[in-house]
């Protein structure tokens, strides 16, 4: 082994012995950067997910007032576009990247229902057996009653200690929301605009506001109004607080109903402490009498909790600046120790009273229902939390229309209610002239549903099956499956299960078009010699000539006359093939629309795929890039559908496709640009999983089988 030598000045003499050091590892390279990304799109008060794959990096930083992180995630909840750049560095060098977060306004895309119809029974009795229609809030009771607002079923609920669900208010004119109980056994909760009080001895009264009239005024009882108050707290003198959430205030309402405005200026949004109205807040929702006796608030836009003095003294409270974790923070709940709960999407975190964040249970951005512990654990939508005196969590599952309970070490069980499932509804809604939609109901009716959301039945008897045809009110359908109606009123309906097309007169006679009720087949020709085997989606045209998809494997089209022939497709020949007429092969196709110029348009559902016929019957895939609504050029390329169901046209040349798995409508441009039509859902659309598709007087209307939902656009 050769000792180590020293080269002193001058060398070594010439022809003398010498020795050469070890090379210098060379520099480690600058740090890499593989990834960068933000969310696919948000509205203004959601958080989104910042993701990085960095290698090699000594320290790391985000700008736009983030700075120095660890991991591999952050959590950023911006109210405006953002573009944020990811600095990673080492002594060798310095690496960046950018990724712009794309924020919608709050007020594009707003979605509301225009009609409810409840579908699911109200079952009481032994929690596991019990079923809820959306679980929208809970609240806890001196005794430890567990009351929940059963928001699909119009009801109030309530899970005694033992475990046995009772209904001690049914039959509400609207779903109830927000829930509290008072001091005094009181129940508060919201509905549409308005604050409701059940009384211990089950009177029930309106407290402050209108259901059907939304603004911020400050006076007594009724002449209050509020603008979807989303979270309620009431302190030891039975005050009652509001998150007036579209408001972005905190108010007040005495015992006889005087209401009040204590923090935040109505419609002035953003992010100032403070006292009274120079306060700002962003989207408030969830709150709770904290143990100090102050008010403990979810800022929901803004990513933090805020305290509220009685005196309407504002201040935020730790861990901010550091956001919450939380796409969408909503509920709260606080231990008598002063933990916090906050409930997000899918996911419940718990901060300790210095301000420590962990996840107690959940997965944010991952939907679903898995009991287990910690982020084994799944939810959909945690609308409310309540904490009970051994400091396990209660929480309101909104999707899956259960109550979850959650231990302080992070076990998830269910404790209340069965399973809950999105039912397949209409794959085509008819909208007449005066924007009455006809909506096929699961009762073997077809409702009307007029513009200021009047539900009546306009053809068949509910709950009866069978194919006679005559006035409206005798007229019997065997499970319609979808509407279209004409320029002149008339509306046309796949009687699925008759195998027949029927056509009801704006006066509502009903006739049938073409097919023999109860014989199957696929036959062409006129009226009742034509044969299919179960028609789905239907659209008509201008001239009067009606399209189906039949069996999910073929397009049917219909004269005036009832006169059947076969588009494209063949009988129970299921597949993924372009061609012309009976060559192409479609799988369980659904939603049809027809433009101008006679080409149609169908959601192939199993193939997520939206196909083009022209009507000579050559099939074509519509293809199509990721983008955004307006984009020049295309972003990602790659298949974005789950299952389109519902499809409808514009006039100038865009489609739009409703996806029933992905929640989502897309349209889809003349140019091959698809784009999300961002619609931000309140409570009532929170769990809307649309089929049908309609857009009539540039606002699209969504079926369901519990009813239409209406998103306002343009």
């Amino acid at each position: 082994m050769l000792a180590a030598v020293t080269i002193l000045a001058g060398g070594l003499a010439c022809g003398g012995s010498h020795t050469t050091s070890a090379q210098a590892p060379p520099p480690a390279p600058a740090p890499s950067i593989t990834a960068f990304t933000c969310n696919q799109y948000l509205f203004s008060g959601q958080g989104a997910l910042l993701q990085w794959v960095v290698s090699g990096a000594t320290t790391i930083s985000i700008d736009q007032g983030i700075g120095a992180i660890t991991g591999t995630s952050f959590w950023i909840h911006p109210t405006t576009t953002t573009t944020y750049t990811l600095t990673a560095s080492n002594p060798s060098g310095t690496t960046t990247a950018t990724c712009t977060q794309t924020v919608y306004p709050a007020t594009v895309g707003t979605a509301s229902m225009l009609a409810s119809i409840p579908n699911i029974p109200l079952v009481d009795g032994p929690a596991a057996s019990a079923r809820f229609n959306y679980t929208s809030g809970v609240a806890l009771d001196a005794s430890g009653n567990l009351y929940v607002t059963d928001y699909g079923n119009q009801a109030i609920r309530m899970i005694s200690p033992q475990g046995i669900v009772t209904t001690p208010l049914a039959n509400l004119p609207a779903g109830p929301s927000a829930i509290a109980v008072g001091p005094s056994g009181n129940v508060y909760f919201s509905m549409g605009y308005s604050i409701c009080e059940l009384t211990a001895g089950g009177t029930l009264t309106t407290l402050a506001g209108s259901a059907s009239q939304a603004g911020s005024v400050d006076e007594t009882g009724a002449s209050a109004r509020f603008s979807d108050p989303s979270g309620l707290a009431v302190d030891a003198s039975e005050q009652v607080y509001v998150s007036d959430t579209a408001n972005h205030t905190i108010r007040r309402i005495t015992p006889q109903g005087v209401v009040t405005t204590l923090a935040g200026s109505a419609g002035q949004t953003g992010n100032a402490d403070g006292t009274g109205s120079s306060v700002r807040f962003s989207a408030p929702k969830g709150l709770v009498v904290g143990p100090s006796g102050n008010i403990l608030v979810v800022d929901s836009g803004n990513g933090a909790i805020r305290s509220v003095t009685p005196q309407g003294v504002v201040t935020t409270l730790p861990p901010w600046p550091t956001t919450l974790p939380l796409w969408t923070p909503t509920s709260l709940a606080a231990s008598s120790d002063g933990t916090l709960f906050v409930g997000g999407s899918n996911s419940i975190i718990k901060i300790a009273p210095g301000g420590m964040v962990i996840t107690l249970a959940g997965k944010e951005g991952e939907f679903g229902l898995s009991n287990g512990t910690g982020s084994a654990a799944r939810f959909s939508n945690i609308t409310g939390l309540a904490v009970d005196a051994s400091g396990n969590v209660c929480a309101a599952d909104y999707q899956n229309s259960m109550i979850r309970l959650v231990t302080s070490g992070g076990g998830v069980s269910t404790l209340a209610g069965g399973p809950f499932y999105p039912s397949f509804g209409p794959v085509n809604l008819g909208v007449d002239p005066f924007g009455d939609v006809f909506m096929p109901d699961s009762n073997n009716t077809i409702l009307k549903i007029t513009p200021a959301g009047s539900v009546s039945t306009f053809a068949g008897i509910p709950n009866q099956s069978g194919s006679a045809d005559g006035p409206g009110v005798q007229a019997l359908f065997g499970y319609p499956a979808a509407t279209a109606v004409d320029g002149v009123g008339n509306v046309y309906v796949t009687d699925q299960l008759n195998a027949t097309v029927r056509k009801i007169t704006p006066s509502g006679q009903v006739t049938t078009l073409a097919g023999m009720a109860g014989q199957k087949g696929s036959q062409d020709g006129l009226g009742s010699a034509a044969r299919f085997n179960a028609p789905t989606g239907i659209a008509v045209d201008g001239q009067g000539d009606v399209y189906v998809t039949d069996g999910g494997a073929s397009i049917r089209k219909l004269t005036p006359a009832g006169n059947v022939t076969t588009l494209a497709g063949a009988a129970g020949q299921f597949g993924f093939t372009d061609g012309a007429g009976a060559s192409a092969r479609f799988n369980h196709v659904y939603g049809i629309a027809v433009d101008a110029s006679g080409t149609v348009f169908v959601a192939d559902g199993w193939n997520a795929a939206v196909r083009k016929i022209t009507p000579d019957g050559v099939v074509t895939t519509l293809p199509f890039l990721a983008g955004w609504l307006g984009s020049a050029g295309a972003a990602t390329a790659g298949p974005l559908l789950f299952s389109p169901t519902g499809i409808a046209l514009d006039g100038s040349g865009n489609v739009y496709v409703s996806d029933f798995l992905g929640s989502a409508i897309w349209q889809l441009s003349p140019t091959g640009i698809a784009s999300p039509v961002p619609s931000l859902n309140g409570i009532d659309t929170l769990n809307f999983h649309g089929t049908g598709l309609a857009l009539w007087g540039g606002k699209f209307y969504s079926g369901s089988p519990w009813g239409v939902e209406l998103i306002s656009f343009y």
